[in-house]
């Protein structure tokens, strides 16, 4: 249970940090672009509460598919995380193209290489820290 705990923290703090960076410098003017685009369809500022329970979703869903799949060390954590973040976000981001004026593929693309180093980073950090608190 340890390791779980250990991890989580560890994420949680990588997850505030990288989030908070890529946030500060390109999705909130991104998404500052959006609200004056579409006022009445994007929020001005983003909700804390429903992007923190995103968060908190795919943190804990890395944390156990990395320990159920038994992957253990910061190359194959890297991977799996890189690999595991840019599907889920392509998934989300081309769901939002499909169906909105909002969305670009420019904005998709920047948003996939964003997802592939905060993925990778996790993704590390967090199968190294299941196997050294195992």
């Amino acid at each position: 249970m340890k390791k779980f705990i250990y991890t989580f923290i560890i994420g949680l703090i990588l997850f505030f940090i990288l989030g908070g960076v890529f946030g500060t410098l390109i999705f909130l003017p991104e998404m500052a672009s959006w609200h004056e685009a579409f006022p009445d369809a994007v929020r001005e500022n983003p909700d804390f509460l429903s992007g923190f329970i995103v968060g908190l979703i795919q943190l804990i869903a890395l944390i156990v598919l990395l320990d159920k799949l038994k992957i253990d060390n910061l190359k194959d954590g890297a991977v799996f995380g890189l690999v595991y973040s840019v599907v889920l976000w392509l998934i989300i981001d081309l769901q939002m193209l499909s169906v909105t004026n909002i969305v670009s593929y420019n904005y998709i693309g920047l948003d996939a290489i964003l997802s592939a180093v905060m993925g990778a980073v996790l993704g590390g950090v967090m199968a190294w820290s299941l196997k050294k608190y195992a």
